[in-house]
């Protein structure tokens, strides 16, 4: 991997990170900033989601009372 990628990884590493702190979700703004408006996934459940469908269902979401605790996160630049 070259350090282009590793830079490119890491930056999507701390996109995510950010997508859980409380703060960054309670504002649509914020999240905003970090979806990519073509932005899509498939959730766990099968759900189909993109960046307004994620905006909407954290509108009124409740932050958890415990923080999000994520390890071994890494990726690959295809």
């Amino acid at each position: 991997m070259t350090d282009e990628d590793e830079r490119a990884v890491q930056a999507a590493i701390d996109g995510e990170l950010r997508l859980l702190d409380p703060e960054v979700r309670a504002s649509p703004a914020l999240v905003r900033e970090l979806l990519d408006p073509e932005f899509t996934e498939i959730g766990a459940s099968g759900r189909w989601w993109d960046a307004e469908s994620i905006l909407t269902v954290m509108e009124g979401s409740v932050a958890p009372e415990s923080p999000v605790t994520v390890s071994k996160m890494s990726g690959v630049r295809a």
